[in-house]
């Protein structure tokens, strides 16, 4: 373990107990003279002594089977008159527990404060009021020379958005004078100063407070304590976070995540250019404004987001007569492009359908769009939008003609199922003057004590406006509607050719569910329709009662038939005998060909000796059978099974196979009845 992480803050101390919370391991250096506890040769002293026997008992019970306190304590000291405040939670094989002083305040004002001012929160209507007031209300909370909102970019670069400066700080093109802190509203931070381990911690700790940076670090005692304390709230800044806030000019700092629906979408800084304590209470109401801004900034998001939607949706609303009479690619793309540029705040828009291209605005020419079309189809397989702000660097656009477009948005249309559609946006270069509060680079670099005026400046070219996530989104919506639209066309244009020809169409029709449910060969149903039917018969028979029988047969000696006559007398035995069965079955009967030779019949509300007789009759028909070309007799052997309440579709034709096997073991041409379980 690093020695950074045993380095502490002074304006706490820290407990180290063993993981039962009975006895003291270690504590950090400023312990004694901060709760005025001697230490006599060197000796910890008990617990109870420092907290109290009560307290002691009670951080003990909540701490079994937890890693944490569920809130902090209260307790007064023994050896003083003060209060303080205690966390305790585990952190590996020991038990924390971090003490600060907790100064007298006027609970009740703080408390009236801070509900005025999350009702002012709740009032806001758009994302600018709601962190300007957020920003004002801190910096009357905790009274620091600079309160600021950093949010971050896809890039983790940071932007400052808000802003509150302490009466007397420096404003935008003021000379910067000793002491004082420069605004930064408008100016950006890079990514590397926003490390991911720093970034994780925020996920884990949104609360972190730098009392004074210049303060020496207290340690553990005995030094010999190997203990992680970098979860710690009192734990030391980093080395290389010193230096970062030096060269802020900061000496004080507190700071709070402000976590969005998808991860950290940014912070809020509070610093001063003197070491500035920050009570638990006021750290605490700091953290509520925080987190009810965020909830706001949040829901004014998904509102203004939702209404962007319903734009982009409302765009391709069909008129009446539009739904009766479909519009082609043409129309809709002639009737929308203009409305759809102003939505995406694109200068050109283009759409591909089926090697045919309408284009609006400025857009490259139709040889680089079929290219670029033909590229994203092989490249980009996936459902969702394909978009890039640098066509220059992008690999599949470096290459084309783009005529001064940086920015491309395109949308597939899945109207064809051997190669889809697009919908392509198209956005020119925007040159971007981007003021940094330090240069992003690793090059060592001057402290942050300069006019903002002088800020580092970077020209950003080659890029276009980024394609925002609810504009991705509602591409994939105008998309889907647009496919919809041109699918409708394309199956009112097909319906219109096929007018003269319904009859066929129907018959098609008609044809498709015969093979859907009927064998080919008998025109009887096939295995799958009349398991459909046994599924339906066996679910009416478990609600109601309502009996059913199976008569599953097959033809006697069926291979001979087909070995010494051929496969076309064979057909013909099978055609014939499904003739003569169906004919001869109630209309609540039905017949349907199991597989090869074999048949099932299923008896709707059929008893045991309706089902036999059925057998028998239908036996005795079958064997008055002539077939040309055949000069035997045709017979059946017939397995018979009464459903059981017991009985699946599979269970029931597996007793009515074995009661025909048996049939055909017994010399066939007859009817055996299954018994009342196969096992």
């Amino acid at each position: 373990m690093s020695k950074y992480h045993s380095l502490l803050q002074s304006f706490g101390a820290l407990l180290v107990l063993d993981a039962d919370s009975r006895r003291i391991q270690a504590i950090s250096s400023n312990f004694a003279v901060l709760l005025g506890v001697s230490l006599p040769d060197g000796h910890f002293p008990t617990l109870s002594s420092v907290l109290g026997k009560r307290l002691s008992q009670r951080i003990r019970y909540e701490l079994q089977g937890q890693q944490r306190l569920p809130g902090p304590l209260t307790f007064k000291c023994p050896a003083r008159s003060n209060r303080f405040q205690l966390h305790a939670y585990r952190a590996g094989a020991h038990v924390l527990i971090e003490i600060e002083p907790l100064h007298t305040l006027g609970k009740q004002r703080l408390l009236g404060t801070v509900n005025e001012r999350l009702m002012r929160l709740a009032e806001a209507t758009h994302q600018e009021e709601l962190l300007d007031y957020l920003v004002i209300a801190v910096q009357e909370l905790t009274g620091h020379d600079r309160v600021s909102v950093c949010h971050f970019n896809s890039d983790w670069h940071g932007l400052i958005v808000a802003e509150s400066l302490a009466t007397g700080a420096v404003q935008p093109g003021v000379e910067l004078a000793a002491g004082r802190l420069p605004a930064l509203l408008g100016q950006r931070f890079p990514a590397k100063d926003f490390p991911v381990a720093l970034r994780r911690a925020y996920e884990r700790h949104p609360v972190r407070l730098i009392q004074d940076i210049e303060a020496p670090c207290e340690h553990l005692l005995p030094e010999s304590a190997t203990v992680d304390v970098s979860d710690c709230f009192m734990r030391a800044p980093a080395p290389e976070r010193q230096k970062y806030l030096q060269r802020l000019g900061v000496r004080g700092a507190l700071s709070v995540a402000m976590q969005g629906d998808t991860g950290l979408w940014g912070l809020l800084f509070c610093h001063s250019t003197s070491a500035y304590p920050v009570t638990p209470p006021v750290r605490d109401a700091v953290r509520t404004l925080v987190q009810m801004a965020t909830q706001r900034l949040l829901l004014l998001r998904a509102r203004q987001e939702a209404r962007y939607l319903q734009r982009v949706q409302d765009s391709l609303v069909l008129s009446s007569n539009n739904r009766l009479k479909p519009q082609g690619p043409y129309q809709l793309f002639t009737e929308h492009a203009d409305t759809w540029k102003a939505l995406f705040r694109a200068n050109g828009v283009a759409l591909w359908v089926k090697g045919s291209i309408y284009q609006s605005g400025n857009t490259p020419k139709p040889e680089a769009i079929s290219q670029l079309v033909s590229r994203i189809e092989k490249a980009h397989i996936h459902s969702g939008p394909w978009c890039t702000q640098e066509t220059a660097k992008e690999a599949l656009t470096s290459s084309l003609d783009m005529l001064g477009q940086s920015g491309v948005l395109a949308v597939p249309l899945p109207t064809d199922p051997v190669q889809r559609g697009w919908l392509i946006f198209f956005r020119p270069e925007q040159v971007e003057t981007l003021y940094w509060a330090m240069q992003p680079s690793s090059a060592p670099q001057p402290p942050l004590m300069m006019s903002p005026s002088d800020a580092w400046c970077e020209e950003v070219t080659g890029k276009s406006e980024a394609w925002q996530r609810v504009e991705r989104l509602a591409a994939m919506d105008l998309g889907e509607d647009l496919t919809l639209a041109i699918s409708a066309y394309e199956i009112s244009t097909l319906n219109m050719h096929l007018e003269r020809e319904r009859k066929a169409l129907a018959e098609a029709n008609q044809r498709l569910e015969q093979l859907a449910h009927f064998d080919p060969l008998t025109q009887v149903w096939n295995r799958y329709r009349i398991e459909q039917a046994i599924d339906a018969e066996l679910v009416a028979a478990k609600r109601y009662g309502a009996a059913f029988a199976l008569l599953l047969f097959d033809v006697d000696h069926f291979k001979q038939i087909n070995d010494t006559l051929g496969h076309s007398v064979g057909d013909d035995v099978l055609v014939s005998l499904a003739r003569m069965v169906e004919s001869s079955l109630r209309g609540c009967d039905h017949l349907g060909r199991w597989g090869g030779e074999e048949f099932v019949v299923l008896a709707t509300h059929s008893s045991m000796e309706a089902a036999e007789g059925l057998a028998e009759r239908l036996r005795g028909l079958v064997a008055t059978l002539q077939v040309n070309g055949l000069g035997q007799a045709i017979t059946v052997s017939i397995g018979v099974a009464v459903w059981q309440p017991d009985d699946s579709c599979k269970t029931i034709i597996a007793r009515a196979d074995a009661a025909m096997y048996r049939a055909k073991r017994n010399g066939r041409n007859r009817v055996e009845i299954a018994e009342k379980s196969v096992q």
